[in-house]
């Protein structure tokens, strides 16, 4: 019997198994994902010191724990003691900030405190801020680092790069992956409801970026893997299934979103691009958050801006495709905003202190500040991006 090749194999796969994967493709390409343990289910973040052990006893040094107010007393106090009373030589640095931005301050910091004595781990808990700093640091000081999650509020567990807030930008740079992921999912659904729907609407916002990807490919001649695309695709499908049990709050149903978010950071990872994962409505979310950056503003959970933004961008495709320039098969507009507002998530750019002009301006330059071609550049050359901006942005605010 002809053995199942990797690139079918991993569409029906648990993500658990995924890690460490290393095959050749039929679209050309050699895959490989290096994270060492991925572990999502209950009871996952009790199993931090056997986690741990393999790094914090390779390398002279103390197991260095990053939290901060929030998800040190949610969870980090409880990894704290499991390693301390493992026999694990423990530190902890909490960082005393309310909303945690991952900027050079708070970079600088960390890189003093993780510096101040020899380490050979590092171990963050929590979830978007946390992870990206931790990564960055560890990547920098060369030691390895864990996560314990403590929401599923983002894709970024098992990726390779950090989004960090630098020079009034939010600027991706690459690091390395985690070697062990915890996903507590009695954690991931006792998280802030704004956290949860970020999640869901940072998996929903795929439909775009797979769509995305598919022009680029079919106008562009940009390299795509159906493989990886159906491997997307699949988890959107299971998490869309879930809905209900993610409105309950049910850890199986948590389980689901937390595997479509970490699918998405390995689909970047065997793909070496972002395209699996970040199309048009990442781009836009992108804008927005620089045009609060610049003006000294919080921004909100990325998330939940994708999540708004795939519905605006869900619109954009129906408008192509009613015009004859595309034929894709998406939900639409009304099918995505559904969704969204299912799990009780943001749906309109009001909901985010979005004036108009901001939302005109930003539709209509946003093709312009990554390298990346999605249907806001093909609208553009077809000569209809200014019509179908000047039509979106009316029926959301006039």
């Amino acid at each position: 019997m002809e053995k199942e090749p990797m690139e079918r194999k991993i569409l029906h796969m648990d993500p658990s198994d995924m890690t460490n994967l290393n095959y050749d493709c039929s679209c050309g390409r050699h895959h490989a994902i290096r994270i060492g343990e991925l572990l999502i289910g209950r009871g996952a973040s009790r199993e931090i010191v056997r986690a741990a052990r393999p790094y914090a006893v390779e390398r002279p040094g103390r197991t260095f724990i990053v939290a901060d107010t929030h998800t040190y007393d949610i969870l980090g106090k409880s990894v704290e003691a499991q390693l301390r009373d493992a026999g694990f030589d423990t530190a902890s640095f909490v960082f005393p900030d309310e909303h945690l931005i991952p900027n050079a301050k708070t970079l600088g910091t960390l890189l003093i405190e993780a510096s101040e004595a020899p380490t050979a781990l590092m171990v963050a808990v929590g979830s978007g801020s946390i992870n990206d700093s931790t990564r960055y640091v560890s990547h920098r000081l060369g030691i390895p680092y864990i996560i314990v999650g403590t929401a599923p509020s983002m894709d970024g567990y098992a990726g390779d790069s950090s989004a960090i807030v630098c020079r009034n930008n939010k600027i991706s740079f690459w690091g390395h992956y985690a070697s062990a992921i915890l996903l507590d999912t009695d954690i991931l659904a006792a998280a802030p409801h704004r956290m949860i729907t970020a999640g869901f609407g940072d998996v929903i916002g795929k439909y775009i970026a797979l769509t995305d990807w598919k022009l680029a490919r079919d106008v562009r001649g940009e390299y795509y893997c159906e493989s990886i695309s159906g491997l997307m695709y699949g988890a959107l499908e299971k998490l869309v299934a879930s809905i209900d049990g993610v409105n309950a709050r049910d850890p199986e149903a948590m389980k689901s979103l937390a595997e479509a978010l970490c699918l998405a950071g390995m689909s970047m990872g065997l793909s070496g691009v972002t395209r699996p994962a970040s199309g048009a409505e990442h781009i836009l979310t992108h804008c927005f958050d620089i045009d609060k950056i610049s003006r000294g503003l919080d921004y909100p959970l990325h998330g939940n801006t994708v999540g708004m933004c795939a519905i605006v961008m869900a619109r954009f495709y129906e408008m192509a495709t009613a015009d004859g320039y595309v034929h894709y098969d998406l939900p639409g507009r009304d099918e995505v905003l559904s969704l969204i507002e299912r799990v009780g998530g943001p749906t309109r750019p009001q909901d985010f202190d979005i004036d108009r002009e901001t939302f005109h301006r930003v539709l209509l330059t946003a093709k312009d500040m990554r390298p990346r071609y999605t249907i806001l550049n093909y609208a553009d050359e077809k000569g209809v991006l200014a019509r179908y901006v000047d039509q979106i942005t009316a029926e959301y605010y006039d």
